[in-house]
This record gives C-alpha cells, sequence and structure tokens, in this order.
C-alpha cells in the first residue's frame, strides 16, 4: 500500500480548519476597499486558499489509495472468468417470439421465460423426482411448433398433449401397441419397420440401397453392447446375415403385407426357411435343379420399376447370400448355422407374437408426414413400462425408422424434433453419428436421462464426450445427486478467480496481504443442494434458471388435458403469462 505522510495528518482537522479560514475571511469584510488592498483579509484568504490547497491534496491522496486497494482486491481473472448469466448475456440466444424449446424462467429482473432454439441437439439430465415431464417433456410439447416424436414410457404424455395438439391444427400419430389409455387417445395406428425394405424395392434405383438398409436395421435389432465389439462380434453379424436374408425373403414375397412377425416366424421354421432358400437359389434337397426352376424374382410387381442391369445384379446378390446361408445349414457348420439363428431368434422374440406385433402390421401412415405434411405430425410412441424389455427394442427400432425416413426426405430444411424421454431405456443404432450430423438433415434431438453414468452404460465411453461436444443446450434439473455428475456440471461451469485478504504485523502495526486464487462457480455440494436448474447455452455464460411447470404457464395449463395418473387438473399460481399460448 502506498506510504506517505499526508496520511498520517488529520485531514478531518485540516477541514476544520479550512471551514474556519473560509468564513473569517469572509466575516473581515471586502478584500479591496477605495482602491485599496486590505491586509487583514489579504492574509485570511491567503490562509484559506492554503489550507484549501492542503486539503484538496489530501483528498486525492486518499483517493488514490482508496483506487489501489479497491484494484488489489478486484481478481484479473487469471485463475478463471466463469459467471453467472444475466438476461443481457442470453438475450441474443434466446426467441422474442414465445415459441419453440422452453427451458423455464430467469431468475433476476423481469424474470423472463428462457425460449431457446437448438439446430441439432439439446440434453435435459433430470434425475428420479425432478419433474422432468412438467418441467421439460409436456411444456415443449406445446412450446415447439414443428413436427415431433415422443417416447411416452407410461401413457401419460399421449393422453396431456394429444387434445392441445390437435386443437391447434396438427396432426397426431399414437402407436401405442400397449392399448393405454384407449378411452383417451382411441385405437392404435400401426407402422411397418420393413416399409423401409418395401419402399426400396418399389423406387427406381432402390435396389442397390436393400443391402444397407437391411444391414442397418438388424443391427437396430440386434445392436452391439455399450461397452465394445468383443468376442461375439461374429456371431451377432451372423445372426444379423439371418434376419436380412428373412426379411429380403418375405418383402419379395408378400410386399408391404410382410411383418417382423412373419420373418421372425420363418426364422423359427428352420425346414421353411430352408425351402425358401433353396426356391431363390432353384435347387431341391439332393442339389437338382428344380423342374419349375429358382424363384421368378424377375417377375414380381415391383421389379418391373427397375433396369434389366440394376435388377440383373440385385437377383445375383440375392441368391448369392441364400447359397451361403444355406451351405452352413446342409454342411458341417451347421453348428455355426445354429449359433447364427439362435441369436437372430432371440433379437426378433419380441416382434414375432404379443402386444408388439398387431401394431407391426400394415401401416396406416407414412414417416414422411414429419417432413411433407401441410401441418406439423406429432408422433408418440407408447411403452408399458411394465414390459420394457420388449418395448424398449420397439421404442428403438420405429424412431430409427422415423430418422431414416427423415434423413432421406428432399426437403432437408423441415426440422423434427425428437424429444427423447428416458433415452437410456433403449438405444438408437449410431445415435453418436447422429448427434454430429443429423442436423444437416433437419434432425433436433432432446435427449432426456436421470444421469451420465446412465448414458455411458447404453452408448459407451465415448458417447459421452460426443454427447457433450455435439449438444448445444445443456438443462440440469434440480436435484442432482450422481457423484459423477455432480463433478461433471461443477466442472462444466468453470472456475472464477476470487480474492482472499489477512493481515500480518509488521514495525508499524498491522498491515493487509491480498491474493488471488480460483474457484468452483459452484462445488458438487452446492450444485446437489441448489433448488435452480442450470443452463448452458451454446458459448454464453451459464444461468441460473427457474424451472417452471406446465401448470404455472398461461394458458398451457389449460389446454393441457388431465393426467390420468391424477386424475384431477394440475393448477398452481400462474408464473409466466405466454403471449402466443393460443392454438393460432
Amino acid at each position: 500500500m502506498r506510504q506517505s505522510r499526508q496520511q498520517a495528518e488529520h485531514f478531518p482537522s485540516l477541514l476544520i480548519i479550512t471551514g474556519l479560514l473560509s468564513w473569517g475571511s469572509y466575516q473581515t469584510g471586502e478584500l479591496y476597499i477605495g482602491g485599496e488592498l486590505q491586509w487583514l483579509p489579504a492574509v485570511l484568504y491567503g490562509f484559506t486558499a492554503l489550507f484549501a490547497l492542503r486539503a484538496f491534496i489530501q483528498l486525492l491522496n486518499y483517493l488514490a489509495i482508496f483506487l489501489e486497494w479497491m484494484s488489489a482486491h478486484q481478481p484479473t481473472g487469471k485463475d478463471g472468468t466463469a459467471k453467472w448469466a444475466s438476461f443481457k448475456d442470453l438475450k441474443k440466444e434466446l426467441s422474442n417470439k414465445q415459441i419453440g424449446p422452453f427451458w423455464g424462467r430467469m431468475t433476476t429482473g423481469k424474470k423472463q421465460p428462457v425460449f431457446s432454439d437448438y439446430a441439432s441437439n439439446a440434453v435435459t439430465v433430470a434425475p428420479a423426482g425432478s419433474g422432468k415431464g412438467i418441467y421439460s417433456v409436456i411444456t415443449n410439447g406445446l412450446a415447439i411448433r414443428s413436427s415431433k416424436v415422443f417416447s411416452d414410457f407410461k401413457g401419460e404424455l399421449v393422453c396431456i398433449l394429444k387434445e392441445a395438439l390437435e386443437k391447434r391444427g396438427e396432426k397426431v400419430r399414437v402407436l401405442n401397441p400397449g392399448g393405454l389409455w384407449s378411452d383417451y387417445v382411441g385405437e392404435s395406428d400401426c407402422y411397418n419397420p420393413l416399409d423401409i425394405i418395401a419402399d426400396d424395392l418399389e423406387r427406381p434405383g432402390g435396389l442397390r440401397d436393400v443391402p444397407d438398409d437391411l444391414r442397418e436395421q438388424s443391427s437396430q435389432i440386434l445392436p452391439e453392447p455399450a461397452s465394445g465389439e468383443g468376442e461375439d462380434k461374429y456371431w451377432r453379424e451372423g445372426s444379423r446375415k439371418c434376419m436380412g436374408m428373412a426379411a429380403i425373403l418375405e418383402c419379395m414375397i408378400e410386399g408391404r403385407d410382410a411383418t417382423l412377425a412373419s420373418v421372425a416366424l420363418l426364422i423359427e421354421d428352420r425346414e421353411a426357411l430352408e425351402h425358401n432358400l433353396r426356391w431363390v437359389i432353384g435347387i431341391d434337397l439332393e442339389g437338382k435343379p428344380l423342374a419349375e426352376g429358382p424363384m421368378p424374382i424377375e417377375s414380381c410387381a415391383w421389379a418391373q420399376a427397375h433396369d434389366a442391369a440394376g435388377l440383373a445384379e440385385f437377383i445375383q446378390w440375392v441368391r448369392a447370400q441364400a447359397r451361403s446361408l444355406l451351405s452352413l445349414m446342409s454342411t458341417g457348420e451347421s453348428r455355426t448355422f445354429d449359433s447364427f439363428i439362435s441369436g437372430a431368434q432371440q433379437a426378433l422374440a419380441p416382434f414375432a407374437f404379443g402386444r408388439l406385433a398387431p401394431a407391426m402390421r400394415r401401416s396406416t401412415f407414412s414417416m414422411n408426414d414429419l417432413k411433407s405434411g401441410e401441418v406439423p405430425t406429432s408422433l408418440f410412441i407408447v411403452a408399458d413400462a411394465s414390459r420394457m424389455e420388449a418395448y424398449k427394442s420397439y421404442i428403438g427400432l420405429i424412431q430409427w425408422c422415423a430418422m431414416t425416413a427423415i434423413k432421406r426426405h428432399e426437403n432437408k430444411s423441415v426440422p423434427v424434433y425428437f424429444i427423447m424421454d428416458e433415452a437410456t431405456n433403449y438405444k438408437i443404432h449410431s445415435l453418436v453419428s447422429l448427434l454430429t450430423w443429423g442436423r444437416s438433415y433437419g434432425l433436433r434431438l432432446h435427449l432426456i436421462f436421470q444421469d451420465i453414468s446412465a448414458f455411458e452404460n447404453t452408448y459407451g465411453k465415448t458417447a459421452v464426450e460426443t454427447l457433450l461436444s455435439e449438444t448445444e443446450i445443456k438443462q440440469f434439473l434440480p436435484g442432482q445427486r450422481s457423484p459423477r455428475t455432480l463433478a461433471l456440471i461443477s466442472q462444466l461451469l468453470g472456475e472464477q478467480s476470487v480474492m482472499s485478504a489477512g493481515l500480518s504485523p509488521n514495525e508499524k502495526g498491522l498491515q493487509e496481504n491480498t491474493s488471488e486464487t480460483g474457484r468452483a462457480l459452484m462445488t458438487g455440494e452446492e450444485i446437489r443442494r441448489c433448488k435452480l436448474s442450470l443452463l448452458f447455452i451454446r458459448q454464453s455464460p451459464s444461468a441460473l434458471v427457474e424451472p417452471v411447470s406446465i401448470a404455472e404457464i398461461d394458458p398451457w395449463r389449460k389446454q393441457a388435458s388431465i393426467n390420468p395418473f391424477h386424475g384431477k387438473p394440475f393448477l398452481r399460481k400462474i408464473k409466466v403469462r405466454l403471449r402466443r399460448g393460443d392454438f393460432q
């Protein structure tokens, strides 16, 4: 700190003396009388000016000391520049139309609602009991005015949102194999995943897409484990090949009436499968040519859409695949084939018979409606939470079908939002890749799950890093308690520079010492006890945001239907009033 003699002087006494001299100068009269200088007023004025100058110099000295003290106690930011965002910091990232993804309201100032869109991906980490449904899923269902795909694990979302979405002009499609809450939502639609293969067969030039689509679909039905390829990759590839061959046989013969149930039944019936393979090749049980010749693939109705050269190459590929499988069945490698078939049977078992099979018959709508419809379409994929082992395969498969249709649609600019609640309870094939380039096709993914470890268990360690780098908006609802998630949030928040001060004795008394150190903007313990959401929007500073439920937003709280699990209207004190909350 600055040391000078002026600091030892008594500044108040100096001010008092200056004031008295000024008063005395004023009382002695005028400085000039009759043109002559009066010595007493002149002396008093001189002393007054002198003491006033000394007081002014002393004041400047104290000001310098104060500024130096302030500088010593102001962090430079060398150990971190993290801070909490104000509305001004976020304003350029927010929508002023009050439509689009909704994240809560600011905690300071006018407490404006936070609407911020994303062009690629968003993530919400919401532990059990944090209210992700009322704070994020349902509110975004009403906030987003484009086509949407919901994963609905209890059927409550479609009950709450269906009527409101239809009243504002959207089409609503419901895939509800278990018939949950049918009194509320009506009968289930149907969607056949094999439509993708049927489209390839019917579309000019589509035959070259058949092998890749069969491989992709089989990988969705029988995915790789999150831990990596492992020793069983060879057997999984063999099982996928069996599924693919059975699927193409059914599609070539039955067209759009082919289903995964019929594929599963064909794989279960070894005799029927062998018969079809021999028919494709054109040989009998003894390996001799069939009298009627091989399957007349070129005579199928769909074959007329393709040129002769392309069709011939496709037929050659199909017969090569059939010959390969038949060789495994009828030679010393039959045990290998048995292992392949066993894996395929296990993967297709949920679709062979039961609640799922009827919902996967001939489609009652097209996934292209998500992109090309005149009005937005909302698709609800309803699961029965009491039968999740079967339904998680169904949800993942239907979402994969929707994403595939969207990627192939000619209108790439039309966005489709996937609100993927409980995203770790099922697996989307190639999700990590979708996170990086899905935006090019209008795919906007909002992944919602309970903690980071659950996501890693489903998609692997490398997927976590991709998730964090490729999500534009990250939302962490209150109630975080996973140690790993708490540590991650604290790391994302970053550190801020803070000043610490202490006193130490010296020969002149006590001396203040200051130092600058870095401190986490919030520690894990502070995050655990926090009642607010933590929101990260692209490069903006992190924000503390108050979660706002559907029951606290006017007029959405009246537009949403009653949750069948509660049986009564869900209303709370209004916190947000929207300018564009009507059905227009």
